[in-house]
């Protein structure tokens, strides 16, 4: 879901109101970091510290992961939410990103990706659903009810829906030189609400 906001002057952002709940857990402590330049991520700490030991067991495997990291420690900084729910961008994402002015707040499930919103836009335009993709009809709209967000009503047998979201995990696109590259992919909270890596 894409939530209208703004960074202001300083390069502060205020995180909408109503993704405070889900992504502030028990801290204000984030890390702010990018793996391309081009848009921001902001990972509730604990959940960081996660991703950022799963990165550095995979680095050994794979020259890639090394990379990604060392762009996500680049490009990233440890920041504390103020009490009006304002988290600073690094400068250094604050001018590769565009940061200023009105953004694009997407959530995912443990983390926020930030994007300026005109580049947001054009990124969108620049990177169409492939054609195999769009010959499967109503892809978003087939997906089954789940059978928990569905429950009864005693008058006249009607079935009323509880509403639930699902966000996507991974996102493919191409970096500055058309090639691949992959989301960091953050870490989902078990059910004591102790991140563990997805």
């Amino acid at each position: 879901m894409s939530n209208p906001a703004k960074v202001d002057q300083k390069g502060r952002l205020k995180i909408p109101g109503a993704l405070l709940p889900t992504l502030k857990g028990p801290g204000s402590k984030f890390y702010v970091t990018s793996e391309d330049g081009y848009s921001v991520c902001i990972y509730p700490m604990q959940v960081w510290t996660q991703v950022e030991e799963r990165l550095e067991r995979l680095c050994s495997h794979n020259r890639n992961y090394q990379k990604l990291l060392v762009r996500a420690k680049y490009f990233g900084q440890a920041v504390t939410m103020d009490k009006q729910g304002r988290v600073l961008i690094p400068i250094v994402l604050r001018s590769s990103a565009q940061m200023k002015g009105e953004v694009a707040v997407l959530d995912y499930v443990n983390y926020l990706e930030v994007w300026n919103h005109a580049n947001f836009l054009k990124n969108l335009n620049s990177s169409p659903i492939t054609a195999r993709v769009e010959k499967r009809p109503n892809i978003l709209s087939s997906v089954p009810r789940f059978p928990w967000a569905l429950h009864g009503n005693n008058e006249k047998g009607s079935i009323l829906g509880t509403e639930r979201r699902f966000r996507v995990h991974r996102r493919v696109r191409p970096d500055s030189r058309g090639h691949v590259s992959h989301a960091i992919r953050g870490a989902r909270t078990d059910s004591t609400g102790r991140a563990r890596v997805a």
